[in-house]
Parts: C-alpha cells; sequence; structure tokens
C-alpha cells in the first residue's frame, strides 16, 4: 500500500495557521494553507491516503469522498513540489 511521508530536506516554520517552508535543494519557498499543514504535520510517519482521511473527517466536518480527493490533490501538489515522497511499507 502506497504510503507518503515529509522530504527530511525542507525546513519548515510557522507563521500563524500556516507553514512556511523551504527546500534546500530547489532553493525555493512554500506556503501552506491551514489543511494543507495539517496533513504535513501528519505525515511525520508514513500514512496512506485512507490513514489520512480517517483522521481528518474526526478534526474536519467533510465527507468521505470529498477528504479523499482534497488530500489526494494536496498530495499531488506536495510531491511535486518535492515536499511530500513516496514510501514503501
Amino acid at each position: 500500500m502506497l504510503r507518503y511521508i515529509r522530504n527530511s530536506k525542507t525546513i519548515s516554520g510557522r507563521l500563524g495557521d500556516e507553514l512556511v517552508m523551504m527546500d534546500i535543494d530547489q532553493g525555493k519557498y512554500f506556503s501552506l494553507n491551514p489543511v494543507a499543514t495539517r496533513i504535513w504535520d501528519l505525515l511525520e510517519k508514513p500514512l496512506t491516503i485512507d490513514e489520512l482521511c480517517l483522521i481528518l473527517m474526526s478534526e474536519y466536518n467533510v465527507e468521505p469522498e470529498r477528504c479523499r480527493l482534497d488530500v489526494n490533490e494536496y498530495l499531488s501538489v506536495m510531491v511535486r513540489m518535492g515536499l511530500v515522497q513516496n514510501s514503501e511499507g
């Protein structure tokens, strides 16, 4: 089952309820909205989309289908930006 985890080369810091990040290899800054920041926080350990959605649905008022679509979209962007990577296991 495909799991996701943070890229350990990314430096991050809080700015209110958002996260500001810098990827040293790319020399780029990123800002994550509160939901993306929560996903980032949860990806301290490898998790599947289903595991992420179970947690997020318990914290936010969101339908399972909407959660899955949104999390999949956030993860796709984060992987493309190099902030999150796939993890085996």
